[in-house]
């Protein structure tokens, strides 16, 4: 029985680490977008920077895939808490 509790541990660390993999370019769009609003005064090292609309558009799916990476790791993080209560 442990076996398969190991299992299925393993499994949603792999869930995890590839949901955080798919979610980093969230961060940089973000990021990216959070750069372009507030430090660079029409001096970006990229051009579409220099645009607001872009810079918010950027935070606005940054901040949407890191909402859904959050939701699915706090998920995947009780799934792994009721699988080690044994539940």
């Amino acid at each position: 029985m442990t076996n398969n509790m190991d299992e299925k541990s393993n499994a949603i660390t792999k869930e995890m680490i590839k949901t955080q993999l798919i979610g980093s370019p969230g961060s940089i769009l973000f990021a990216l977008g959070l750069y372009g609003v507030f430090a660079v005064n029409g001096d970006a090292f990229i051009d579409f920077l220099n645009e607001p609309t872009n810079c918010y558009a950027m935070i606005g799916v940054g901040g949407a895939i890191m909402a859904w990476q959050a939701y699915r790791i706090f998920t995947l993080a009780q799934k792994r808490k009721a699988l080690q209560k044994g539940e």
